[in-house]
């Protein structure tokens, strides 16, 4: 399997992606952080609805409805927040069962930079303190798709688009 934003081991604590975009810094936060724009990238195309709460100690969640009818949601609060240039929040992973029943991952946390550079942004990510492998494996996939797939709405954002960010 090859990737192309990790830089990290795959599935070693922490998980680190990184990738160069063709927008401002301020329009990639606001990718990372409106509804509208999450539900494009985010997710394998698979995100159902996205909540998000931009202020300290405010809440994000993330749902994905199952073909079984169980969902899986990804939800945390924001602890560090400037804008075009960090991003920092709690995550957890809850995954429902058709019949009502969860589980509940231990939190972890996700730090983004946002880095002007020449013809746009770098953003690292770092995703830390996920305790067990499996599911380490299974976020350095997710988050190297998502920055494949953030890259493609923002290769075709308008320029009326990128001009507001």
């Amino acid at each position: 399997m090859t990737f192309a934003y990790l830089k990290s081991p795959h599935g070693a604590d922490p998980i680190i992606v990184e990738g160069t975009f063709p927008a401002s810094p301020e329009r990639i936060f606001q990718a990372f952080t409106t509804p509208e724009d999450l539900v494009q990238w985010f997710g394998n195309h698979a995100l159902e609805k996205a909540e998000v709460d931009l202020r300290v100690g405010g809440s994000w969640t993330f749902t994905f409805a199952e073909k079984d009818g169980a969902r899986d949601i990804l939800h945390g609060q924001y602890e560090e927040i400037d804008p075009g240039r960090i991003l920092v929040f709690s995550w957890r992973h809850h995954k429902e069962t058709a019949a009502g029943k969860g589980e509940l991952s231990p939190a972890s946390e996700v730090a983004v930079y946002f880095t002007a550079v020449d013809g746009g942004t770098r953003v690292r990510l770092i995703h830390s303190m996920v305790e067990s492998e499996s599911s380490r494996l299974n976020i350095c996939g997710g988050w190297d798709a998502c920055f494949g797939d953030l890259e493609r709405i923002l290769q075709s954002d308008t320029p009326a688009t990128a001009a507001t960010a």
